[in-house]
């Protein structure tokens, strides 16, 4: 008897660190329990998107063509590759729902082909001509990660929706090209902007499931919270916006694909 109370008292300083130990270890497998759906510690306020598809732009769906496809002519029905960088400010969070905000895109892709000759002999000529496109969207962005969020289901679906714009240039070995109309004579130079509005649909998959260890360090070292592998149908309609009529159809229809890193 004697024998177990030295025993118990030798142990009695240690106790609460025992008990402690066991605590956090408990505390420590219920995170990893529940780590696949746990809100990790940082603010999270913006999403940034790292974008590319292989785009056509609808230059030859122009009505005023009468059936004309100068595009086609010219550069052939081959899709090109755009890519591009967003930032969306996830301004508002609705509980059990999602987040809404606005957000703003840039663009870019470059097309180009070797001129055909317009009289023998016919094929390719020496020239090049190129078109340069450079894509710009303001948006409100819908994203409901309700999914992740409550459920652990790595899901995100999103919807966007708002205004465009491209600036376009068209040239040729010598620069910027002018093309003077057969009929009226009067020469245009081969430059512009487009108007129109912008709408996405998309879905994300978020990478975090795969290392919650991995995003859990990175999101306590540069504050990330999310990294999503994304996939969206992306509608670029720059057919004209108020006082513009008629301008060149730069913009179309993709299918786009990136990773976007939520902060």
């Amino acid at each position: 008897m004697r024998r177990r109370c030295r025993l118990l008292l030798a142990f009695a300083p240690v106790a609460p660190l025992l008990v402690a130990g066991t605590a956090r270890a408990q505390e420590a497998s219920g995170e990893a329990l529940d780590g696949r759906h746990k809100n990790y510690a940082s603010p999270q306020h913006f999403s940034a998107e790292v974008r590319a598809s292989l785009f056509t732009p609808a230059v030859d769906s122009d009505p005023a063509l009468a059936g004309a496809t100068p595009y086609k002519q010219a550069f052939g029905t081959s899709p090109r590759l755009l890519v591009g960088l967003e930032l969306d400010w996830q301004a508002l969070r609705i509980p059990h729902f999602g987040s809404i905000g606005p957000g703003l895109a840039a663009g870019y892709t470059a097309i180009s082909a070797k001129a055909d000759y317009t009289a023998p002999p016919n094929g390719p000529s020496g020239e090049t001509t190129s078109l340069d496109i450079y894509p710009f969207d303001a948006m409100a962005v819908l994203r409901v990660d309700v999914l992740w969020r409550d459920m652990g289901i790595p899901v995100v679906p999103y919807l966007k929706a708002g205004l465009g714009a491209a600036l376009w240039r068209a040239s040729n070995t010598l620069g910027t090209a002018v093309y003077t109309s057969p009929t009226t004579g009067q020469s245009v130079s081969g430059e512009g902007h487009s108007l129109g509005t912008h709408f996405a649909l998309g879905v994300g998959f978020n990478l975090n499931v795969l290392d919650e260890y991995a995003a859990k360090s990175w999101d306590e070292a540069s504050g990330v919270n999310g990294t999503y592998l994304f996939a969206e149908y992306t509608r670029e309609d720059l057919t004209g916006l108020g006082m513009q009529t008629n301008p060149m159809r730069v913009g179309g229809t993709s299918w786009t694909f990136g990773l976007s890193f939520e902060f």
